[in-house]
């Protein structure tokens, strides 16, 4: 199992669920993150703003979008080509994705474990 991180554009997020379903994903958390990268945040002069040195005022910290699942390794390449098709636009900002070893997953209302813990069950695909 691999924990897939994402960070993304939040103009990107509908059509990345979308993308995300179809492959197969049945369980995603989403957040929304504040960072930056190599752009360094935005100027802001081209609202008008600036401070008191008449230099433009600066978004340090540029609104993301995290998104993070727990996948069967032998889907893990998959998904992330899926991310990275459906989430570039080919501009700075695009975002990253990592991807991490899972060594254990357990459904706590079950005890379920592994990738057990990560497919709905019977219960669950009756509702």
């Amino acid at each position: 199992m691999d924990l897939i991180i994402a960070v993304i554009q939040p103009s990107k997020l509908d059509d990345v669920k979308e993308a995300l379903v179809k492959a197969g994903i049945q369980g995603l958390t989403v957040t929304g993150v504040k960072g930056f990268g190599r752009q360094k945040g935005r100027p802001l002069a081209f609202l008008g703003l600036y401070n008191m040195d008449r230099q433009p005022f600066t978004i340090d910290f540029i609104p993301k979008v995290r998104l993070e699942m727990v996948v069967p390794s032998d889907k893990t390449d998959e998904i992330v080509e899926t991310i990275v098709k459906t989430a570039h636009t080919g501009k700075i900002g695009d975002g990253k994705v990592f991807v991490l070893p899972v060594a254990r997953a357990v459904r706590i209302r079950t005890g379920e474990t592994g990738i057990e813990a990560l497919t709905p069950d019977k219960e669950e695909s009756s509702v």
